[in-house]
């Protein structure tokens, strides 16, 4: 025992730190604002802290459509570059491939090439002068991805601006996103903030004379459809490029929003601007024109200024969003609803009531069973009940109505290990050992039965994880961290405290009196 003296000192302080970090959950919010940052309350749920749910559908169809535009673009860049002059025809795009055709055919396998380099997950297929890109099926896949990744992680930072605490953004299926946000009675101005795409993007204004063509587009102006101007379909600079959007007034006290690009966005402005002076280029978000200035003088800089008769407001929204990045493709609202706060008050009354339950009628089976092995067990599980909360705390966890049920779940199971343990005493009883060597056979014959049932419930509860989503998730969690905190707890905890107890001790209070 004096070997082993660090083993119990070491359960102790752990067990003080755990039952401390549970405690954020219980105490009123004058004391918890004294807590460190890393022992904070366990975040709660939707259906617990009552908010809004918004499911939405991500175009995909969009997404697509806009590559291969840009595909177009590009193999038309590719032919009409300097050195290479290639004369070609009937470019055009068709069920989402580049069509066209090339005047000479010794030009073909320069041209495959140089078109190969622009992507590499597409496909070119040839039919005597005829040529048609598209994407391969991998690189459809690639794209869809990219844009879910990007559109949860737009709209992550859209919500952060608007203060919301504590949102779920997830994915559901390949193209569906799941927006919890608990506390949030009206999700009408979240949803018109993350539903706008804010894709920002420049043209060259078409001036007179320079003749009409497939590469133009009409695009009426922001507030004023009747009003429209011609641009060409060519993107010079993109929002991609932005590093900064702020609100800025202008001398006469108008509102305006400044831009600010890095390298790459930088030197495009640059050369959009030195080339085209006393010529207009259009500032065109999501399909409505902004404004059309005119190129006054090279902008070198990086920075730029967008005027358009903006409030303050309307400027504040616009930065935001310009700073947040552009959605790849429109969002949708397919699902919504709200949760009340007393109905998720509601079910934390009934989720603490039924564990109270749960727990007192177990603690009573297991004093009434086991006597003092009972109380042992009793106390192993507060320590565990402190350990599930702590855990779930500092990882950040979210706790919902099944995850209660899944803590309820465990409290039942917790147990199972030490009756097995328990019963393995009273078998060991009969080959008339000491005490300590049968509470070190009962313990060691035990373990591969408590280890077989505990590892297959949490290759469940990892699979529910994996392939549930919202509400199965967080009954994942719980019961996963659940039987691991029940297998440190009734394993390796209540052998120190036997341990603890078993010095000179002759007989075990659980062993039956046979006559």
């Amino acid at each position: 025992m004096k070997k082993n003296w660090l083993k119990p000192a070491l359960v102790a302080f752990c067990s003080l730190i755990a039952f401390f970090i549970a405690s954020a959950n219980f105490v009123p919010q004058n004391i918890l604002q004294h807590y460190p940052s890393w022992a904070q309350p366990i975040s709660l749920g939707l259906d617990l802290k009552g908010g809004a749910y918004i499911l939405m559908d991500v175009d995909m169809d969009t997404v697509l459509k806009d590559r291969v535009e840009q595909l177009r673009i590009s193999v038309r860049e590719a032919m009409l570059a300097p050195k290479e002059k290639i004369r070609f025809s009937g470019l055009r795009v068709i069920n989402n491939k580049v069509m066209f055709s090339v005047k000479d055919e010794n030009q073909l396998s320069d041209l495959r090439k140089k078109i190969r380099t622009l992507d590499e997950d597409i496909n070119i297929d040839t039919d005597g002068n005829n040529l048609t890109v598209y994407y391969s099926e991998k690189g459809i896949k690639k794209l869809k991805v990219d844009a879910m990744n990007r559109s949860i992680e737009i709209v992550r930072r859209r919500i952060d601006a608007l203060g919301t605490k504590e949102p779920i953004i997830t994915a559901q299926g390949e193209r569906r996103i799941s927006i919890q946000l608990p506390g949030v009675s009206n999700p009408e101005e979240v949803k018109s903030l993350i539903g706008k795409t804010a894709k920002m993007t420049f043209h060259k204004v078409v001036e007179n004379g320079d003749g009409l063509g497939v590469d133009t587009m009409v695009v009426p102006y922001l507030g004023n459809e009747e009003q429209t101007v011609r641009v060409y379909k060519e993107v010079v600079v993109s929002g991609e490029y932005l590093t900064d959007s702020r609100v800025a007034y202008q001398q006469d006290g108008q509102p305006a929003v400044t831009t600010t690009f890095n390298g790459i966005g930088a030197k495009r402005f640059a050369d959009l601007t030195a080339a085209n002076i006393g010529k207009r280029f259009a500032i065109v978000l999501d399909g409505k024109v902004l404004s059309a200035p005119v190129i006054q003088s090279p902008i070198l800089d990086g920075h730029g200024q967008i005027t358009g008769g903006f409030t303050a407001e309307g400027a504040a929204e616009l930065s935001m969003l310009l700073r947040s990045g552009a959605l790849p493709a429109p969002l949708t609202v397919v699902e919504e609803r709200t949760v009340g706060a007393g109905l998720g008050a509601d079910s934390i009354t009934a989720g603490a009531v039924s564990c109270v339950i749960g727990l007192l009628l177990v603690m009573i089976s297991m004093f009434v069973v086991y006597g003092l092995f009972g109380n042992f067990v009793n106390l192993i599980l507060f320590l565990n009940i402190a350990l599930i909360l702590s855990v779930l705390s500092l990882f950040g966890a979210t706790l919902t109505l099944p995850g209660i049920a899944g803590i309820l779940l465990t409290i039942a199971m917790a147990v199972d290990a030490n009756i097995i343990i328990f019963e393995r005493m009273r078998e060991e009883a009969v080959n008339r050992l000491s005490v300590k060597q049968t509470i070190s056979m009962a313990y060691s014959n035990a373990l591969s039965t408590i280890m077989d049932a505990n590892i297959t419930t949490i290759i469940a509860a990892v699979v529910l994880f994996q392939f549930g989503t919202g509400p199965i998730k967080g009954f994942a969690v719980t019961l996963g961290v659940g039987v691991i905190t029940s297998l440190i707890t009734s394993v390796y905890v209540s052998r120190i405290i036997m341990d603890v107890w078993a010095k000179n001790k002759r007989s075990l209070p659980i062993v039956r009196n046979e006559k």
